[in-house]
């Protein structure tokens, strides 16, 4: 599934991850986290945004072993959405999307292909055997 807008997509994706996460079998309270997760970095990309043209693209994708939840958004100067906390040089309480990320998720990638970045959430299902994808 993939969905493309500004601000008003967030709460058509975290509808969106609820139905992938509930037909998945998560539990209520990992679906609750990969919910938040996805809102988290929406929200934060879209605070990064320079001007009004960009636009976030999120894509939903359901495997036998795993969701992952792609946002795409235009490049910005500077790392990826939350990378720097990762790394230890975030500055400011707006810059910890990263650290809390981990908890609610598998895995966090990264990737920047043009003049676009994209971060992608992996969510292990149940009984799943986690292997590098």
């Amino acid at each position: 599934m993939k969905i493309i807008g500004g601000a008003g997509l967030i709460p058509a994706a975290a509808a969106a991850v609820e139905h992938f996460a509930e037909e998945a079998g998560l539990e209520e309270s990992v679906r609750d986290g990969l919910i938040a997760a996805c809102e988290q970095v929406c929200g934060d990309a879209l605070d990064r945004q320079e001007g009004e043209e960009g636009a976030l693209e999120v894509v939903i994708e359901q495997f036998p072993d795993r969701i992952e939840i792609g946002i795409l958004h235009p490049s910005v100067s500077g790392p990826a959405v939350g990378l720097d906390t990762f790394l230890g040089t975030a500055t400011g309480p707006a810059d910890g999307v990263g650290a809390s990320l981990l908890t609610r998720v598998d895995r966090v990638r990264y990737d920047t292909v043009g003049q676009t970045s994209r971060m992608i959430l992996v969510k292990y299902l149940p009984g799943a055997k986690k292997s590098a994808n």
